[in-house]
């Protein structure tokens, strides 16, 4: 605890070993990227130093500064290479930034010193200048480890306030001179410096925290997710089982296949069958939709020919849209228009577009099935008569869990899961699900896909099945 606390971090982040760590690795990595950087504010310095100071003053400079660059170098890679938990290297790697920020102020400072020293007169603008680009540097990219920053301001303040005393001495102390502004204008600008470097170091620390909450609070929501997919795939699958077996039996029953039953029995009978179905359409959801959020969904990829896709998903759903008194009609489709497409998952897709418009026209309406071409683009469109999507729906329509529970003719429940995993699927073949209102009342649901030739397409769903 207290080699942490003298490593200049302070408070609650000196007694975190990991957290010195992390600031110590941020200070490394900044300082390797902003090689480049110091290398051309230690070229000004030199260029500066060539016209007012003998040349082999400026050599001794150039020696100094490669000598300082490779020790920081040597000292960055160190940092970078800590290990968590490791409190002996970490004591080593400090000293030797520590070491290494203060024998870079240094330089910096005998840079300024020597600019100042060749001038003639009080007027020392060019290295006061200098010596302040440099301290800004240092406030803005030293900021994760205060120990070094400490260390380099302490050096430019004392260089800033030496090198505005030269001009008050060559100007034997006396009170008007521009020498004298030139010192306070010094001391406001080290204030100004410090000043930034404390508001620097506090939105490090703030932006450091945060980091580590949303990195806390990510794992968390990881974890939940994982436990959530865990679940649902667990209970999908048990529940998966018995319900076939329900439904096995329900159905066996209902077509007399134990003898016949009193009306009033199959009436019951026929509720818990419709329910069994129900909760098999919803297992599959769920299984689904767990599979598409681990990325586990796959798909087989091959040439389909639409008409008799979308032939055969408009048969599966006649009889459903018979018993809602709704009327399906598929228009004539060309019998080149194909798509690349997992068939099986496509057909999905239309049947929960089909299965939507049934539940929500009115009865004795009709749900109409089109697919046209524009260009390289095939659109399969599902319109219906119905009362339309309302415009607080448009928002969430597609979200998971989400049901149209406004429009008033709703006949049949269902799960909210059709369209959002419907839109994940259609996503993963690269094209668009939406919706646009119907010009004569409903709403017409479509999906885009990229067309492609017709040679070697499969003419029927039935075929791969």
């Amino acid at each position: 605890m207290s080699t942490l606390s003298r490593t200049g971090l302070g408070g609650k982040a000196s007694a975190d070993l990991e957290m010195t760590i992390a600031h110590v690795r941020d200070y490394a990595e900044r300082g390797l990227a902003l090689g480049a950087q110091r290398l051309l504010i230690y070229a000004a310095a030199l260029v500066l130093q060539a016209f007012y100071i003998p040349v082999e003053y400026v050599a001794i400079s150039i020696v100094l500064i490669v000598i300082g660059e490779v020790f920081e170098a040597r000292s960055f890679a160190q940092a970078r290479s800590l290990r968590s938990g490791d409190l002996a290297a970490l004591r080593a790697v400090l000293r030797r930034l520590n070491m290494a920020a203060a024998y870079g102020g240094a330089v910096i400072s005998y840079l300024a010193l020597s600019i100042a020293l060749g001038q003639t007169g009080a007027n020392f603008f060019i290295p006061m200048f200098f010596l302040l680009a440099a301290a800004v540097f240092a406030a803005m990219n030293n900021h994760q480890l205060v120990s070094a920053l400490v260390i380099r301001l302490a050096l430019y303040g004392a260089t800033f306030l030496t090198i505005p005393l030269l001009g008050v001495l060559a100007t034997q102390g006396q009170l008007g001179y521009e020498a004298w502004l030139n010192f306070f204008t010094s001391l406001f600008v080290l204030y100004f410096i410090v000043d930034c470097s404390f508001i620097g170091i506090q939105y490090y620390r703030t932006n450091k925290r945060q980091l580590a909450q949303l990195r806390a609070e990510n794992a968390r929501a990881n974890l939940a997710l994982d436990a959530k997919t865990e679940f649902l795939s667990t209970v999908s699958h048990e529940l998966r089982t018995p319900l076939t077996s329900i439904r096995a039996s329900l159905d066996m029953t209902l077509a007399g296949a134990f003898g016949p039953m009193p009306n009033r029995s199959a009436q019951v009978l026929s509720i818990a069958q419709r329910n069994t179905v129900r909760l098999s359409v919803l297992i599959d959801e769920l299984l689904d939709l767990q599979k598409i959020e681990v990325g586990k969904m796959k798909f087989d990829f091959c040439t389909v020919q639409l008409a008799g896709l979308i032939s055969d998903a408009v048969t599966d759903n006649r009889a459903y849209a018979t018993e809602l008194d709704v009327t399906l009609k598929m228009l004539p489709v060309d019998t080149d228009l194909c798509v690349r497409a997992d068939p099986m998952r496509l057909e999905q897709v239309i049947t929960n577009l089909l299965s939507n418009a049934t539940k929500f026209s009115e009865a004795g309406s009709e749900v109409a099935v089109a697919v046209t071409a524009t260009g390289d683009q095939v659109r399969i469109s599902v319109t219906d008569r119905g009362a339309g999507v309302d415009p607080a729906d448009r928002a969430r329509i597609f979200d998971s869990f989400s049901q149209l529970e406004n429009t008033g003719i709703r006949k049949v429940s269902g799960t909210g899961l059709g369209l959002s995993i419907s839109k994940r699927i259609v996503e993963a073949h690269g094209g668009l699900i939406n919706f646009e209102p119907n010009p004569g009342g409903g709403t017409i649901f479509y999906v885009e896909l990229a067309r492609i030739a017709a040679q070697e397409a499969i003419p029927l769903l039935r075929a791969v099945k």
